[in-house]
């Protein structure tokens, strides 16, 4: 975005606490808007026509962000050319910034930081490991010719980024001459690619992708929509000249309207239908359901949630989903998150000066090896996965390579066969490389779904628990204590006649009951275990043959209208977790 007061949802990164308000970001006799119509010509004539002046061109989605007469708004969404008109809602970091200013472009400033430190052994980065990357590496898969667009507050030089930023864009004017000044893209590059080693290999999952940055994102770790759009569209059309094959969006914004409403859903659908892979987080409201977030909510993408190792690499038995990792079902019914993947105790290298670091000086490792957590951290792991995905199968689409990843994911399961988490915190389970690089399952997720159509997937609200139902809305068989009924292909198409209601504020009347029952206990507490303790675990984590068939979503049903919004999605904010 050109213009700051441009509708303004801002999009949070999750290394913090969260809070949501309104407030006015515009004159008092206007409103920020992103208006939609059949094309941006058409948006860009509605906005001058009711009075308003054009901030940006949002080719990629229909739109233009404007500033509007507030007399002329109802109007304005009243005229039929009108697609969607997108008010402007804010949420803000709870964090403090800093004010250290300096530019990494100049002296020996700017790579002061890592270019000359030394490859350390005195702490050892395992995530790798744990997702089995370092068998990829083996073979020589490295993510070579891949290149990544991260989509986030910008990518600082350093060291081991050296001549691997081939693109630069920024989406915010008049914004500082570092080009990271908060650090969290900067990390997120790091778990994605980061070519340091320490005693048992790369930092990063895919040690040579090229990277592009797209910063959409400000020192507070704050971006409009607008901005994000805006980043979104130069990708597209940029992805040829630079060989972009995945976004990472370690983004989170609230859900208020059907994901196919959401301008941001919007963007990254066209990316998905462009060829490229858009892997994104769920979000850091769980663990109760419904806390997948905006764009994570969008059945094409990838939606990463986390889990960790327990501070025990060399052993999955006491491995657990993390409470703060968003869970299903969305919105709109689909099954989310896709996969889980590490995202406690992550360390990654920022800038010593970023605000990210001098906000968490508790953070800090070693250097300039900080550690941190989040679904963000997970979508970047994930994120170098598909790179490596990619290096290895470069003419694989991005439904292929879903279809891959979650196939080769590795399901929680109790000695008796029954899952550890439900279907809708852990998705198809845990990534796995070696299987989605090497030998990945064919097939394709999202079969007979569109990009830009509107669909409902097969998840219901039903006397007290949520429910697979066809496109009738009847329940589909009794799969208590988690059954997945293996082969059960969805193919879209159906009309949705079932009674689907929308209360408002997101409130199930009722409570909620997760299907297989799973309820935290005790160990669960986001703090590592003390010396003495144990973990009652007694489940493994097995490849999807341990399924019925295996697990993999395959689209939803076709939304033919009826659908009635009378309230917004209550966002409580993010619970603040160490790493």
């Amino acid at each position: 975005m050109k213009r700051v007061a441009v509708f303004t949802i801002f999009i949070l990164i999750f290394t913090a606490m969260f809070s949501v308000m309104a407030v006015p970001t515009a004159p008092a006799d206007t409103v920020a808007l992103i208006i939609q119509a059949d094309s941006a010509e058409t948006a860009a004539s509605l906005a001058q026509e009711y009075g308003g002046q054009v901030d940006e061109v949002l080719s990629i989605i229909n739109a233009v962000s404007a500033e509007v007469p507030v007399a002329m708004v109802d109007e304005l969404e009243a005229d039929g050319r009108v697609v969607y008109v997108h008010q402007d809602l804010v949420a803000t970091v709870a964090d403090g910034d800093d004010d250290h200013d300096g530019d990494d472009d100049h002296g020996h400033h700017g790579n002061h930081d890592d270019a000359d430190e030394p490859e350390d052994d005195s702490f050892t980065v395992d995530f790798p490991q744990v997702i089995g990357a370092d068998l990829a590496w083996e073979e020589g898969i490295k993510g070579k010719g891949i290149t990544v667009a991260v989509v986030d507050t910008g990518i600082a030089k350093m060291g081991w980024n050296r001549g691997r930023v081939i693109a630069r864009y920024d989406a915010l004017d008049d914004g500082p001459r570092k080009k990271d000044p908060n650090g969290h893209g900067t990390m997120m590059s790091s778990f994605i690619g980061n070519k340091k080693k320490d005693d048992v290999g790369y930092v990063g999952i895919a040690p040579k992708v090229k990277f592009v940055d797209v910063r959409v994102m400000d020192e507070e770790g704050k971006g409009t929509y607008t901005d994000i759009v805006e980043g979104l569209d130069w990708v597209l059309t940029h992805k040829d000249e630079y060989n972009i094959r995945v976004v990472n969006l370690s983004l989170v914004g609230a859900v208020n309207s059907p994901y196919w409403a959401d301008p941001i859903n919007q963007a990254v659908e066209r990316l998905w239908e462009a060829g490229i892979v858009v892997v994104v987080a769920a979000g850091n409201g769980g663990p109760d359901p419904l806390t997948i977030s905006a764009p994570g909510n969008d059945p094409f993408v990838i939606t990463v949630g986390a889990f960790t190792d327990n501070y025990t690499p060399e052993d999955s038995g006491d491995d657990y989903i993390t409470p703060f990792s968003g869970a299903g079902p969305s919105e709109t019914g689909f099954v989310k998150p896709d996969v889980v993947a590490p995202g406690a105790h992550m360390i990654a290298q920022v800038k010593k000066n970023s605000a990210w670091a001098q906000a968490n000086p508790d953070a800090k490792v070693k250097g300039n090896y900080y550690q941190t957590a989040g679904t963000s951290s997970a979508t970047a792991v994930t994120t170098g996965i598909v790179a490596l995905i990619l290096n290895e199968n470069p003419d694989m689409t991005p439904n292929e390579v879903k279809y891959a990843l979650m196939a080769g994911a590795q399901v929680a399961f109790y000695e008796d066969g029954t899952p550890v988490w439900s279907i809708f915190q852990q998705g198809a389970g845990r990534v796995w490389a070696p299987t989605a690089v090497m030998e990945p399952a064919e097939g394709e997720a999202n079969i007979g779904m569109i990009p830009g159509e509107k669909y409902v997937g097969p998840i219901a609200y039903q006397d007290g628990e949520f429910v697979f139902v066809n496109e009738n809305g009847e329940k589909l068989a009794d799969i208590e204590g988690y059954t997945w009924l293996g082969g059960y292909t969805w193919l879209g198409g159906y009309t949705w006649l079932g009674g689907y209601t929308w209360l408002g504020g997101y409130t199930w009347l009722g409570g909620y009951t997760w299907l297989g029952g799973y309820t935290w206990l005790g160990s669960v507490d986001w703090q590592p275990l003390a010396e003495g303790d144990v973990w009652q675990s007694g489940y493994t984590w097995l490849g999807t043959d341990a399924w019925s068939g295996g697990y993999t979503w395959l689209g939803g049903y076709t939304w033919l209208g009826g659908y009635t919004w009378l309230g917004g999605y209550t966002w409580f904010g993010f619970v603040e977790y160490d790493g």
